[in-house]
């Protein structure tokens, strides 16, 4: 699974063009408990049928492979979640300043696009549906529901199966899949706490070095004194001038919360018990739960006024948990910005004015 992403409710009016484009993988994680929330979003309502049928009845499996007679039930692994990569490559991205002078990319496809996206690369996205290592793509009897658990092929060759004889279908979906990553770029704070008395006020683009690290950290915690580690909950949040990057993702009617920085990572190379605050993406590697902005110009500082960056995040959707509402997007993105007239309502963030009054 490739990373990725974090999601608050907000309004967005985009009038006009776009200018720019990004290049990313988006990957669900589908599973019998939540396939029917992606119906007119990942697959078309006329056949909610037949992927109830795939979903239906699913064997569980013995780590191994091996036949589920030859381990104890309580060894048994769930072979009803699959990862479900398609590609989110776009030409409608748009790259804005808010009236906050936040620095706003926005990205839009169509989901029948994601299937244009599969059908160019002859579906070499999905060459793990067929994985006889993995339950998903357990070699059986076929897909029908009159055939028994035990004896139904998985659900990865059947999801394929399905989408390769009604890809015309799959392809006119038309559901808008947005993607918002709103980078508070250094200025005037929310909240003038007295953490931020030293923040600047003004920014512009060469007051910063590139390619810079950006974490998405909504809800985060301050560090524990004397240690580089996102705190526990019962410690005060961050302050607004240290709050980097936000990210949503809207999925037709559902809104998905990226996870912030190193939660739920451990860096066992170097024996952490989660991902530090000083960690840098590299050449090689973008950090889950960081934005990189590889350079800026913002309009006024001369030249063309541009974002180019690169992004890994992950995802928890608002309604399902981690394990059935997971989704993760990892891209490159390069826009041209703009200033519009119109207001855009940002993510709600989370600001302690008690903490900050305390201060």
């Amino acid at each position: 699974m490739r990373t990725a992403f974090l999601l608050l409710a907000s309004t967005l009016v985009l009038p006009g063009c776009f200018w720019g484009e990004t290049s990313s993988e988006i990957e669900f994680t589908l599973s019998s408990s939540n396939y029917e929330f992606f119906g007119g979003l990942l697959y078309p309502p006329e056949l909610q049928e037949g992927w109830a049928q795939t979903f239906e009845a699913r064997q569980r499996h013995c780590p191994d492979a091996s036949d589920p007679e030859d381990c104890d039930a309580s060894d048994r692994e769930e072979s009803d979640v699959i990862q479900y990569p398609v590609p989110y490559d776009s030409s409608r991205v748009r790259g804005l300043l808010t009236q906050k002078s936040d620095l706003q990319i926005t990205a839009h496809l169509n989901s029948g696009d994601l299937y244009k996206g599969l059908e160019g690369s002859s579906f070499d996205e999905w060459e793990h549906f067929s994985d006889e290592d993995e339950g998903w793509g357990r070699d059986g009897d076929g897909c029908g529901s009159n055939l028994g658990p035990y004896d139904r092929t998985g659900i990865g060759p059947c999801i394929r199966q399905g989408v390769e004889s009604n890809l015309d279908a799959y392809k006119a979906l038309d559901e808008d899949l947005r993607l918002v990553i709103l980078i508070n770029l250094p200025g005037e704070d929310d909240v003038r706490s007295t953490a931020c008395q030293d923040a600047p006020r003004e920014f512009a683009s060469g007051d910063w070095s590139y390619p810079r690290t950006l974490r998405i950290n909504y809800n985060a915690r301050e560090p524990e004194e004397g240690t580089d580690f996102y705190a526990e909950d019962d410690t005060a949040p961050l302050q607004a001038c240290q709050i980097e990057a936000f990210a949503q993702l809207k999925l037709g009617i559902e809104v998905f919360s990226a996870d912030w920085y190193g939660e739920n990572e451990v860096d066992a190379e170097a024996d952490d018990r989660e991902l530090t605050l000083d960690r840098e993406n590299d050449e090689d590697e973008t950090l889950l739960g960081t934005v990189e902005l590889e350079s800026l110009t913002l309009p006024d500082d001369g030249g063309n006024a541009r974002a180019v960056g690169r992004y890994n995040i992950a995802f928890t959707s608002n309604r399902f948990g981690n394990r059935d509402g997971a989704v993760m997007i990892s891209g490159t993105f390069d826009s041209e910005i703009r200033r519009d007239a119109e207001e855009i309502d940002e993510p709600d963030r989370e600001i302690d004015l008690e903490s900050a009054e305390a201060e």
